[in-house]
């Protein structure tokens, strides 16, 4: 069944029939939206699992932004994340149109500015996200502002090889420095320019599974 739950994002909730099912959030690139990715739960774990797309809270020329760029990215951010935080607060609570998921069984993932905010988010949070899933972004900030939580929060983060438009040994030079820090974290690579694959969805799939059913 797919609705929209009442969050302070514009979203769509694609819901399981499982009883105490783990969460995904998806998180779109710039310019991007949503609808983008409605075909997430059938590349990932299906029904098995609760999957939310949200929508950036800001326009763009063309969609939705989550942060502006050209050093102007961490208002955005920031934004991005007290949403996030209370989203996660609403998904757990009693309310009766809401799955009452806990914040350690919701895994936090995006392509592009999604993925940047999904580790801006999960790495500074307080209490642990299930894990975080990075396609094709970078980490923003310094290391300093991970959490203990952080650290113990597992991360799926892949990148293409040709990415025109975020580089790939950035990609690359951030998982190293994430390691380096503490952080539980896999880094993939992929033949492919600033895009997903098959390949790539069937690793993150592999990721989910071993998180919640292994």
């Amino acid at each position: 069944m797919v609705r929209s739950l009442d969050l302070p994002l514009r979203n769509l909730f694609f819901e399981s029939a499982e009883s105490n099912a783990p969460l995904l959030i998806v998180m779109h690139g710039l310019g991007d939206r949503m609808e983008s990715f409605r075909d997430f739960p059938d590349l990932l774990l299906g029904d098995r699992i609760h999957t939310l797309l949200l929508n950036a809270p800001d326009p763009y020329v063309v969609g939705t932004k989550w942060y502006d760029l050209d050093g102007r990215q961490e208002p955005g951010l920031k934004n991005s994340r007290r949403l996030l935080e209370e989203i996660a607060e609403r998904l757990r609570s009693d309310n009766e149109d809401m799955p009452h998921v806990p914040k350690n069984r919701i895994v936090l993932s995006g392509f592009s500015q999604g993925a940047v905010v999904s580790l801006y988010t999960a790495l500074r949070a307080q209490s642990e996200f299930a894990g975080v899933g990075a396609l094709s972004g970078y980490f923003f900030g310094s290391t300093d502002e991970i959490s203990d939580a952080g650290r113990r929060t597992p991360v799926f983060m892949a990148h293409g090889l040709f990415d025109p438009v975020l580089p790939f040994e950035t990609s690359k030079d951030h998982a190293f420095m994430l390691q380096s820090a503490g952080v539980t974290l896999s880094f993939h690579e992929y033949p492919i320019d600033h895009s997903l694959c098959l390949e790539e969805m069937q690793a993150f799939k592999s990721f989910l599974e071993t998180l919640f059913f292994n």
